[in-house]
């Protein structure tokens, strides 16, 4: 990356050196070092992982299924999110109208599609 807000950073996961260079800050090139290097270590505890290839696979794929599982999610609290500003809309536009008023303009429940 060519960006003059770039920084140079070396980082140190699983023992090994890397140079990388990034805009996002010190503080978060520091918390995503720590969070790589604590999962290779989880998924080199945890399993039989011959070398550095397989652990960093191992560990994509642990990564890549996290990532899937929270945009499943994230996409089921949009679709709630989009319900209740429709909800929130259509209950407005019921206040709101004159003909769901009493002469004190308390709104009036409709009770037409209860019979």
């Amino acid at each position: 990356m060519s960006d003059q807000n770039n920084r140079e950073y070396e980082l140190n996961i699983n023992g090994n050196r890397f140079q990388i260079s990034s805009n996002c800050g010190e503080e978060h090139i520091r918390k995503v070092e720590r969070f790589l290097d604590e999962q290779i270590s989880e998924v080199n505890r945890q399993t039989n992982a011959y070398g550095p290839t397989n652990l960093a696979f191992l560990v994509a794929l642990n990564l890549a299924d996290e990532l899937l599982n929270l945009r499943g999610r994230l996409s089921r609290y949009e679709e709630v999110e989009e319900g209740l500003s429709r909800l929130c809309e259509r209950l407005e536009n019921v206040l709101s109208s004159p003909a769901n008023s009493d002469q004190n303009g308390m709104a009036l429940p409709d009770l037409s599609s209860r019979f």
